[in-house]
């Protein structure tokens, strides 16, 4: 896995086969007092968008079920090319390095909610 940073690779794959639909490093914020932001690599797969603070090490899940997730664009903020994915439990506020990125994490994200829905219509019924 190469975590050289390559800005003209933003494509993601829905049906990648090791189930990885995108990934790439993003600022995360911090949920505690002092909101600091933190250099993670990111990845979205098997409907979780998870992270990694280094290459090899444990992943940590912030999303479990992308499925129950919203994702959007945030302006009113100190920093540019910022997105938020909304849980029903909790928010994780993302920064990207572009306008170009962050587009890409936001469609990726809704891509793979999109997909998650196609391949399990029996696991989630909405009324």
């Amino acid at each position: 896995q190469d975590f050289s940073y390559d800005d003209s690779k933003v494509e993601f794959n829905v049906d990648a086969p090791n189930g990885v639909v995108m990934e790439g490093y993003l600022f995360k914020r911090a949920s505690n007092a002092f909101k600091t932001w933190n250099r993670r690599w990111f990845s979205i797969q098997n409907s979780q968008l998870v992270y990694q603070k280094k290459l090899k090490d444990v992943l940590t899940v912030v999303v479990e079920d992308l499925r129950l997730c919203t994702v959007k664009p945030c302006e009113d903020i100190e920093r540019r090319f910022c997105f938020e994915v909304v849980s029903p439990t909790k928010s994780c506020m993302l920064q990207a390095d572009s306008e170009k990125l962050r587009q890409a994490w936001i469609q990726a994200v809704q891509a793979s909610i999109a997909s998650a829905y196609r391949e399990s219509p029996d696991s989630y019924y909405i009324e």
